[in-house]
């Protein structure tokens, strides 16, 4: 138990009862990119209904990568569901896919896990967490443990 654990609780609830029905269960969020009338990236992602936003995925044309496209897309994610009252984004990555994964991370996403599928090997899960109460909880927890300094001989 924490008092800023209970602060997070009580901050969430009151965002999701500030945005009752803007986001639906199992709700999917599309978000394209044009340049002019053909498609150059696209992103998609699912709200579970429990304040997660699973982005499942992305990508941009190979002729338009390293442009920032991919950034303005997670950029418009965040966005938009810090409105709908979301507490955190979540991704899961190929663990060699390093151009997405320092995109996100210059973005304020972390590492939040590792797994591996026997479909698509390794991977990293990353997190993005919208408020700041949340974002609080999370360096307080994640912060290292310091030994106790010995106390002196008396």
């Amino acid at each position: 138990e924490s008092e800023l654990l209970a602060d997070v609780a009580r901050q969430e609830l009151a965002a999701r009862s500030d945005t009752l029905g803007a986001v639906k269960e199992k709700s999917a969020l599309r978000i394209a990119a044009f340049r002019g009338q053909a498609l150059i990236g696209w992103t998609y992602a699912t709200h579970d209904g429990s304040g997660l936003l699973h982005m499942v995925n992305s990508g941009v044309a190979p002729a338009e990568r390293r442009q920032g496209i991919y950034s303005e897309l997670a950029r418009l994610v965040i966005e938009h569901r810090r409105s709908q009252g979301c507490v955190a984004i979540l991704s899961r990555h190929a663990a060699n896919n390093n151009l997405v994964i320092i995109a996100k991370l210059k973005l304020g996403f972390f590492v939040s896990g590792f797994e591996y599928s026997e479909v698509y090997g390794p991977l990293v899960r990353l997190t993005f967490l919208l408020g700041p109460l949340r974002q609080r909880l999370y360096q307080l927890r994640s912060a290292p443990i310091r030994r106790a300094k010995p106390k002196p001989d008396a």
